[in-house]
């Protein structure tokens, strides 16, 4: 008696079989295109010529467009945190480096010397004269300016509150409008 196991063919595995299979697929193909132009086919040779093509080309078309539409959906998403550019013709030109010459806050401060004004926060202040004077004045209390404010921030202006004149710092005080 002979062995059964001797004589067998090993079965094939599932990639082996998957290969064999495209392989006869793309022998079909190319037998059919063959014959298409053997037969002066033109039409039906250039439809299975963009055929091949297509499925050959298919995989990496698929996915150079996925890609294409993951990267505009990227960037239509918020990004949470993240910084939100602002878009408009200014920002774009400074985002690309044209940023022209440097500005300086040479404007100063918007007040006049006559103009009412009112104290933003509690303020100490100082008799015209003299530096050792010092009062409190609440927040919200009106006065008239005096002098001209410096171009300083810190620097201090010659403001009357009744019938007494103090000196208090231009970050104490704003102008007061018509329509408050």
């Amino acid at each position: 008696m002979t062995d059964s196991n001797d004589t067998r063919k090993p079965s094939l595995s599932w990639a082996d079989k998957i290969r064999m299979a495209r392989a006869q697929a793309r022998e079909l193909r190319q037998k059919e295109i063959e014959a298409a132009l053997e037969n002066d086919d033109v039409e039906e040779w250039e439809r299975l010529v963009a055929a091949e093509e297509e499925r050959k080309n298919g995989r990496r078309n698929a996915k150079l467009e996925a890609a294409k539409r993951k990267k505009e959906l990227k960037e239509l998403a918020p990004k949470a945190g993240g910084i939100k550019w602002a878009d408009n013709e200014a920002s774009r030109d400074w985002r690309a480096g044209k940023r022209g010459g440097r500005r300086r806050n040479n404007a100063g401060w918007a007040l006049q010397p006559g103009a009412m004004v009112r104290l933003v926060n509690d303020a100490r202040v100082y008799t015209d004269g003299s530096w050792v004077m010092e009062k409190k004045i609440p927040k919200g209390a009106l006065g008239i300016l005096i002098d001209a404010p410096p171009a300083d921030l810190h620097g201090h202006v010659a403001v009357m509150f009744g019938a007494d004149i103090f000196k208090i710092e231009c970050k104490k005080i704003r102008m007061v409008h018509d329509e408050e």
